[in-house]
């Protein structure tokens, strides 16, 4: 056993996540499941998907579909399109994005059960196996619309007996039946039989991609067959010209009697790997909540038998081992040395298993989800303590003691051993203080290991403490030669380049420099470029679908390269400048790319105050330069609010904080003056309204924030918006009396403030609330356009409809109207004006503003139906100019002409 052997772990629960959607009613059932690097997506009873993300595990949409019952469902690798299968033999097809809609169905296999379904690798193409051995192929066209131009599903083989597993590795197509394996060349249209020995049952084949197997081969546009070309493949007994096979993953296929077959791409059967008796060992206990150090040790101290096992299905696990899965166990193998990672005897129903990273998701028969996590045991022991659960983090270790003391001194794991009988008296504090030192060790252990980036820099002591990050160093670790390499050009920096030319290089300009005692400002300028490269490094790395601990780490050990460096060359006082410039620059790419791959998702369901936190600071540093503040702080007039960049990620920060910290809620509004808009319905939910935040309200100008506390408004706080409003027309601010006087008209627009009511809450709010603002503030300034919009949506509100009209003489020049005047008045007008006006008229003027000779209309169409080109197209208005109908629809005269029209041809 190593040092530190494999466990598995199940903290995260999923099922009563995955079941929120159809808590309320007892007749849609879940049938099946897929899993991807970003989605969980469900099949149902009633025929309809469901979608949830996978990090964290949360509802996204109900895609309703009516073939009948999902008995398969898998995503394609590029997470665009859903291939699922009916219990009716119906295979469709079902694109994501821009939004779910069926594209394709297939009845090749009506009728008959469908086993399973594959996508190639650049989900182009979807596989179909049933239980005759009938395997068929789908393609996704681009050009597959609504259903139109579908290409039909075209059947490759009939096989003697039913599709297990299939398994694709470009451009190799693995098929596993009850009796035997083939491997298919999907360019060549060819498949042979893997081996001569036939068998009998379920047994699964799968391709063992690795890392260093990933860089699959290519397939060019000229190799690659037409769908109207595609037929069935033919058998072949032997290839005639032998595959590369150095090119191309390993293929591993399942035997009786817990054997695995190890096999060439060109179907030759290479080694036979038993694993009989590598499975005469303890199963793997999971770790769970309340995990109990009995079991597991009742577990060790049996004798186990050498097992016989059919794998059923062959899965890869954490791109290194092989999983496999029965109904009553999970088996996970190392092929390279034929040994048994782990196996797991916990469950004794389970009806269906995947693997995605180093995840184990699993369905039992019964309907329950399980997510299991494949960790070494000092990275579990790692989280545990990272996340606060302390007393799950000291039950594994009092059940690992054994492993433990390999490592760590046994003073240390005695002291926590000695804690096993008062477990439950012990505060969290005290746990803490009790598992620090082994924390603390275990964390510098994974310090010692070298991580190499995907941009070939190594990074060595990182500080890693993330479970997800330990395991893909571990998983992949570097050569040792590249490690010794890098390790002392690191000692002045966190990180260097691999490259051994561009090393040389810097380290001659080093020497150089050294030696010459030239411009030592140049030196540091260049280590200063060398850790910046890290931090670029890191914020790279920042992807959508990464989880809650990859990203705290990121965030940490960002910040704390930004501290490093300012710290370092704070004495430097000639590069200063040039520091905080290059940093700042840092700090706004990585805010930018933050917010860019932070979902709202996350925000939601976290509690991890460190994201949450930074995004606010980013969101803040991407948004708040734009405002103009009184000395003491508060936000002062605004002439316009901007929407703010990345809007929905500030709205969800100030729902999930709303409760928490009103401070902070308050500080983000002020730094960003237009999320008033979004705080005050939240706070108003939860609290009354206080004379401060009227204050800070009016303080804003911002008639939409205004509209809003108007009618939540007591009779003392009408009283005293006479007083503010005075301050603000004398210009001073309302918290400290100061004066801002800019020579800009200071005053409130009341008018604007009306109509903002007018259209959230109708006429009659909006005259009880004048009402009120004239006794307030006598003579209050309001626009007669104000009572004449009040007039008119009254009016259409008796007579059913609900629509504000504003009269507000500048509304008629907003964008909701344009223009265009023909090419030919538009010059002759031009000359005209110019001869009467004595000065250089712009003719461009006449097709964008609402005061000229030409023709205001509102726009329905930017586009004319007839050729689909804009309106505005100077080539073909001439002479003509536009035809506009009653139905506010605009044609170009010429094309009315040529397509010989009278009326709008877009009504039946």
């Amino acid at each position: 056993m190593q040092e530190f052997p494999y466990v598995l772990s199940e903290y995260e629960e999923i099922n009563p996540l995955l079941y929120k959607p159809i808590n309320s009613t007892q007749r849609i059932k879940y049938t099946c499941f897929n899993t991807s690097p970003n989605y969980i997506i469900l099949g149902s009873t009633s025929g309809s998907v469901y979608l949830f993300l996978r990090k964290p595990c949360s509802f996204v949409q109900l895609i309703p579909l009516s073939e009948g019952a999902v008995s398969y469902v898998l995503i394609s690798p590029d997470e665009k399109t859903i291939a699922l299968t009916t219990t009716r033999g119906v295979v469709c097809l079902v694109a994501l994005k821009p939004s779910p809609k069926l594209i394709a169905i297939s009845m090749e296999h009506v009728n008959e059960q469908i086993n399973c379904l594959c996508w190639n690798d650049n989900s182009s193409e979807v596989y179909i196996g049933d239980e005759n051995g009938k395997v068929s192929v789908m393609v996704l066209s681009i050009f597959t619309v609504n259903g139109m131009f579908q290409a039909p599903a075209c059947m490759l083989m009939n096989l003697d007996s039913g599709i297990v597993q299939l398994s694709f590795s470009s451009p190799l197509l693995l098929v596993s039946t009850l009796t035997r394996c083939y491997i298919c060349d999907t360019v060549q249209e060819q498949y042979k039989q893997i081996g001569n020995k036939a068998r009998n049952g379920a047994f699964g084949a799968c391709f063992y991609k690795t890392l260093s197997k990933e860089k699959t081969p290519v397939i060019t546009q000229k190799d690659e067959k037409l769908v109207n070309e595609k037929g069935s493949f033919n058998f072949i007994i032997d290839a005639n010209n032998k595959v590369p096979e150095e090119n191309f993953a390993q293929v591993f296929c399942a035997r009786p009697g817990s054997r695995l077959w190890e096999v060439s791409v060109n179907g030759v059967v290479m080694k036979t790997h038993q694993f009989k008796e590598a499975l005469a060992v303890p199963p793997a206990t999971i770790c769970r909540p309340n995990f109990r150090k009995p079991v597991y040790e009742k577990q060790l101290e049996q004798t186990w038998l050498p097992q016989s096992i059919n794998f059923s299905h062959l899965f890869v696990i954490g791109e290194k081992y092989l999983f496999s899965y029965t109904s009553t166990g999970l088996y996970i193998m190392d092929p390279t040395t034929a040994t048994v990672v782990l196996w797991n005897n916990e469950f004794s129903n389970i009806n269906y298993a995947e693997t995605i990273k180093n995840k184990i998701y699993l369905m039992t028969s019964d309907g329950e989800f399980h997510c299991l996590t494949l960790s070494f045991l000092d990275s579990l022991i790692s989280r545990l303590y990272n996340k606060k659960r302390y007393y799950e983090c000291l039950e594994v270790c009092i059940a690992y003691k054994v492993q433990l003391k390999k490592l760590a001194s046994s003073a240390d794991t005695d002291h926590i051993c000695d804690t096993e009988n008062k477990l439950q008296t012990l505060r969290d504090d005290e746990l803490s203080t009790l598992l620090h030192p082994l924390i603390i060790l275990l964390e510098s252990n994974s310090k010692k290991t070298p991580k190499k980036l995907d941009s070939g820099i190594v990074v060595v002591n990182h500080g890693v403490s993330d479970l997800k990050d330990v395991e893909d160093l571990r998983f992949h670790s570097c050569s040792s030669q590249s490690i010794e390499e890098t390790k002392n050009e690191m000692l002045n920096n966190l990180i260097n380049e691999s490259d051994n030319e561009a090393r040389k290089n810097e380290d001659a300009n080093c020497n150089i420099e050294k030696e010459k005692e030239e411009d030592p400002n140049e030196s540091i300028t260049q280590r200063i470029q060398a850790d910046l490269k890290a931090i670029y490094g890191l914020i790279d790395n920042i992807r959508p679908s990464m989880d809650e601990e990859e990203l705290e780490r990121i965030i940490l050990d960002i910040d704390w390269r930004m501290d490093v460096i300012k710290d370092t060359y704070e004495t430097v006082i000639e590069l200063k400048s040039f520091i905080y410039e290059v940093l700042r620059s840092v700090q706004l790419y990585y805010f930018n790319a933050l917010l860019e791959n932070v979902s709202t998702q996350m925000i939601q369901f976290t509690d991890n105050e460190t994201i949450v936190k930074q995004l606010m600071k980013a969101f803040v540093n991407a948004n708040g330069q734009n405002c103009r503040r009184c000395t003491c702080g508060s936000p002062w007039l605004m002439n316009e609010l901007i929407e703010p960049k990345f809007l929905g990620i500030g709205r969800s920060i100030l729902r999930k904080i709303v409760d928490e910290d009103k401070e902070q809620c308050l500080s983000l509004c002020n730094k960003v003056p237009y999320m008033w808009r979004e705080y005050l319905p939240l706070h108003i939910e939860r609290h009354a309204m206080t004379n401060d935040l009227l204050r800070q309200c009016l303080q804003t100008r911002d008639n939409n924030v205004i509209s809003i506390i108007l009618p939540l408004m007591d009779g003392k706080q009408w009283n005293l918006v006479a007083t503010y409003a005075k301050e603000m027309q004398e210009g001073q601010c309302l918290f400290c009396g100061k004066s801002m006087k800019s020579g800009n008209n200071e005053e409130m627009n009341w008018t604007a403030v009306i109509y903002e009511i007018i259209k959230k809450q109708g006429s009659d709010v909006a005259l009880a609330l004048l009402t009120k603002l004239e006794k307030a503030i006598p003579n209050v300034p309001i626009d007669r356009s104000m009572f004449q919009s009040l007039i008119f949506t009254k009016l259409l509100y008796q007579h059913g409809m609900k629509c504000a009209i504003n009269f507000n003489e500048s509304n008629l020049e907003s964008s909701e109207y344009n223009t265009m005047c023909s090419t030919k008045i538009r010059n002759q007008l031009t000359e005209v004006l110019q001869k009467d006006l004595s000065k250089p008229i712009n003719k461009n003027q006449f097709g964008n503003g609402s005061h000229h000779w030409g023709m205001q209309y509102q726009n329905k169409l930017s586009t004319c139906p007839c050729c689909t080109l804009p309106l505005q197209t100077p080539v073909l208005l001439g002479t003509n100019g536009i035809a506009i109908f009653n139905c506010g629809h605009a044609y170009h005269v010429n094309c009315m002409i040529e397509k010989k029209l009278t009326t709008c041809n877009l009504h039946s």
